[in-house]
């Protein structure tokens, strides 16, 4: 995988913008880092670290832990877990394999955050970057720390 350059993707239903925010269906343009990767699968390899996730593990759009990975039982959560919060349980197929799109590092509420280059399902998604698995498989094997994800048209 020379570069990764050009890449066919799903993105947001709505589709891409500069000015990204919460709940807007929009994949934000840009140059973003790639931080670390996870997934429901065993690590597969590669430079990135990689937290193989459970059912006890959550990306947080509430309070102090927004746009964080956090892991906790359900009930013990310091952070609204219902699905109408906006904040995902990373256990689910679309997690298979996932990368952490560096998009909103300040963690300002709002602007938006849980931006992941994750599996595909074949369908828009709701602001990520969705990939046929073995794809992905392939560039998180090739990642090193450092590494950037460019979205353009």
């Amino acid at each position: 995988m020379a570069g990764g350059v050009g890449i066919a993707a799903h993105i947001g239903e709505k589709g891409m913008s500069p000015n990204h925010f919460d709940g807007s269906m929009m994949t934000p343009k840009g140059i973003y880092s790639l931080d670390f990767a996870f997934g429901t699968q065993p690590n597969p390899g590669g430079g990135l670290k990689y937290y193989q996730t459970t059912p006890d593990y959550w990306w947080s759009s509430d309070g102090p832990t927004y746009n964080t990975m956090q892991v906790c039982k359900k009930a013990d959560c310091p952070f609204d877990t219902a699905p109408a919060s906006g904040t995902e349980n990373l256990f689910i197929p679309a997690y298979a394999h996932a990368i952490v799109m560096g998009v909103n590092k300040e963690r300002v509420p709002g602007r938006g955050g849980a931006f992941f280059v994750h599996t595909s399902n074949g369908s828009p998604t709701a602001g990520c970057v969705a990939l046929d698995d073995a794809t992905l498989v392939k560039i998180i094997q090739w990642l090193q720390p450092g590494a950037v994800i460019a979205i353009a048209q």
